[in-house]
Formats: structure tokens, sequence, C-alpha cells
């Protein structure tokens, strides 16, 4: 069977030239299933006859699981070709581990040519995205095997796509989660193979896509210098060296001339992606975020007389004003010399002691 699909698009030239692909469709593809009655010529590598569960991965499955993919409790494995083509296209390195399964003979993943065969090859319906129609030509692979096999096999698709599933099991066909088939093998120790997804609703464009803008945010964006400049004009914003603690990485000071008194900085998001020695500009926290106390890890016993038993302890400021806290936002010029924390750690130490 021939399936054209006919085009046009506009050259470097300004030209308007009509293009015609030809997809070809058979109906003598194997489906690789041992035990299959319907006729399907034997060709190798084929699905294992001691197995009657056979596994359809989705593509989000693969590209995120394949530490787990590659257990050898993880077998019978249908690979759709559109699923393949997804990984190529997303993560070339995840791809190429997932053709060494497929050639491995001792492993039981085999590829069906899903775009290619008549029963299994799906059109895209007129505003559906690529990817509502590659899932639903997973979908429809894997009702195909389910009624091409019978009773006599079990057909899953396991997927962690929520959509994706209620979709699936609507059209009739039996879908799981990858963490609820791994606990149903009874193998504990798999768990620790399975890469936990922010939530089970899990979009193909969030997977393995290398665009930030669909990855989660974790700090805020740096803002732009006409911003940062006229901050700092009218007084909202404050310049100044950031100084990371020596025994915590998660606190930072930032000396301002403009107030005359250190800012400190709490936590990594706040720092927001700012390192020792950069040249930042600081906004202050409202007043009642303020804090009196300060934490200070040392890693010697002994220092100027005290005595620590080491780790993170706290020093309370009774007789020193609030502590001026601020945020990062953005560095306004990164420095390659780090100067050393002991000069900042006697001040601290001296500050105590008076």
């Amino acid at each position: 069977m021939l399936k054209n699909k006919a085009f046009s698009r506009q050259t470097r030239q300004g030209r308007i030239i009509k293009e015609v692909r030809e997809h070809y469709l058979r109906d003598d593809i194997y489906c690789g299933a041992p035990y299959c009655k319907n006729g399907c010529k034997v060709s190798s590598p084929c699905l294992s006859d001691s197995h009657f569960t056979i596994l359809v991965l989705d593509t989000n499955v693969v590209l995120n699981q394949i530490d787990l993919l590659e257990n050898q409790a993880i077998d019978n494995v249908v690979v759709l070709s559109v699923v393949l083509s997804e990984v190529k296209n997303k993560n070339i390195a995840v791809y190429n581990r997932l053709r060494a399964l497929c050639s491995n003979s001792l492993r039981k993943f085999f590829v069906f040519s899903n775009e290619n065969h008549k029963d299994t090859y799906v059109k895209a319906m007129a505003g559906e995205s690529p990817n509502d129609r590659n899932d639903r030509a997973i979908r429809v692979a894997a009702k195909w095997y389910q009624d091409h096999l019978g009773s006599a096999v079990s057909v899953l698709l396991i997927t962690n796509d929520r959509e994706n599933k209620k979709k699936a099991i609507e059209e009739g066909i039996s879908a799981e989660t990858v963490e609820c088939y791994v606990k149903s093998l009874g193998q504990p120790e798999l768990l620790d193979l399975i890469v936990q997804p922010p939530s089970e609703d899990v979009n193909m464009d969030d997977v393995e896509d290398l665009r930030p803008s669909k990855r989660k945010v974790i700090y805020n964006e740096h803002k732009p210098m006409s911003e940062i400049t006229s901050g700092l004009l009218r007084g909202l914003l404050h310049q100044g060296k950031l100084r990371v603690n020596r025994f915590n990485p998660f606190e930072a000071y930032v000396g301002s001339e403009s107030i005359g008194d250190e800012i400190i900085i709490y936590g990594r998001a706040n720092m927001n992606r700012a390192f020792d020695g950069d040249i930042v500009a600081v906004e202050l926290l409202p007043p009642e975020q303020w804090h009196e106390e300060k934490s200070l890890a040392l890693a010697d016993e002994g220092c100027g007389g005290f005595v620590f038993s080491g780790g993170s302890i706290k020093l309370d400021f009774s007789r020193a004003e609030k502590l001026l806290i601020g945020i990062a936002p953005q560095y306004l010029v990164r420095l390659t010399d780090a100067c050393s924390h002991d000069r900042l750690l006697r001040l601290e130490l001296i500050r105590v002691l008076t």
C-alpha cells in the first residue's frame, strides 16, 4: 500500500515547489512472537517463548528509565519504530544504548516497524501535535498486538504519561506506570533503578529536550543590566563583593558601602548562581525577615580561646543589630581570583568577643 503526502515549500531563491513524499505500507511485517497463530513469517530476533507478557514502551519511559531497561529482569519488550525515532531525536546516547539492547541476542527486545505496517500506521489528524500523534500511534500498535495475539499473551503498555495511560485504558489497552510494573515483579532492588519523574503526568516535551524553558525552574532569571543600574541609582539594590562562608557553603556575605554593613545571603537559591568573589547586586528582604543570629561551622575544636565540638553552631549576637538579609539577583562582575576567608573569620570572631 502506498501513502502520498504532498506539500509546497519555498526555496531560498523564493520559488514555490511542490514535493510529494511516498510512504510504503506492508502487511507482512513479522510481529516477533514465536507463538503467533496468524501466519507471520518467522524472523530473527524474536520475543521469548517462555514469557507471556509483552511490554510496549512509551518514549518517555525509554528516555528516563534506560538503566532499568538494561537490567536482566526487564525482558520480552517490543520497541516500536516511532519510539526509536523519537528517542534518536531526543537523546542519541540513550538511542545507542537501546539499539545495543535490541541487537543483543541474549535479550528479548524486538523492534516492530509500526510506521510501515498497514494496520498500525496512523496519520496525523488536523490540529494534532506530533507528540499526540506519536502517543496515539503507540496505543494503536499496543492494541494491534493485543488483538493479533489474542488471549494467548498479555500486552502491557508501560507509560508514565497520565493522559496517555487514561486514553489507553479507555481504548481497552492494559497500561501501567513503570513503578507499578516493577513492584509487581517482586524484586525490591529494581526500585533503586527507577528515575522518579517530577510528577506522574509526564509530557514528551518535558523529557530530555535540553530546552531550558521546558525544565524545572531552580533559580530566578537574571535581571537585565538596565534594571540593575536603575535599582542601584534608586537605592533599591546594593552592590558588593560576595564572600561565601568558609565553613558553610549555604551562607554568604556581601559588604555594601551604600549601607555600611554586611548583608548576609542564606541558601543557594538566594545566591542565584553567584560564586565567591563575584560583584553582585543585592536586594534586601523585608525587615521582618532579618535575623539576629547566624550560623558558623568551625573545623577546628579550638579557636581564639573558644572550644567548639565541631559541626554547625549558632552564635547569638544579642548586643548586635539585626543582620541584614538579602538575595543576589545577578552578578555584575565575575572575578577569577577568590580572596581568603581568614580575615572574614577573624572579623566575625572579634564581633562575637566584643
